[in-house]
């Protein structure tokens, strides 16, 4: 968590910039009442990533709401990473480098006991997707 908290997000590689990118955006859709699907897809596809979507939205849905607490997210055009963005970006680098461990003791801290399995499928198969498919430099928005 450390290693992104407070950080500048422009000196995150271009796969974490578009995650907090993604998760910014898909809260800020959810509270305008838009559909987040619609409001990422097609920069998920301009990112050669569609696939993420489905899990992507599905780990967020869970967060909203499953979530063991409300999480806090800056804007998608801040420029420092917060507290939860970085506990999120650390579960995703920890579902992608196979760290089962740290994942699941992310996810009990994040949802609620019942829903800990589905959310580490969806974080787990989002992150797979990720670790497969580079993302390209100054693809944000």
């Amino acid at each position: 968590m450390y290693r992104f908290l407070d950080r500048p997000v422009f000196d995150l590689p271009p796969g974490d910039q578009m995650i907090l990118w993604s998760m910014r955006s898909w809260v800020v859709a959810m509270s305008m009442q838009k559909c987040p699907c619609a409001t990422l897809g097609p920069s998920f596809e301009r990112w050669r990533v569609p696939e993420l979507l489905r899990d992507f939205n599905m780990a967020m849905f869970v967060l909203n709401v499953e979530g063991a607490g409300p999480l806090r997210f800056g804007q998608p055009g801040c420029v420092t990473v917060h507290d939860d963005e970085a506990v999120l970006l650390t579960l995703f680098h920890a579902a992608a480098d196979g760290d089962e461990r740290l994942v699941g003791r992310l996810a009990a801290q994040l949802v609620k006991p019942e829903i800990v399995h589905p959310f580490i499928v969806a974080v787990l198969q989002a992150s797979d997707v990720l670790r497969r498919t580079p993302v390209p430099r100054g693809s944000n928005s």
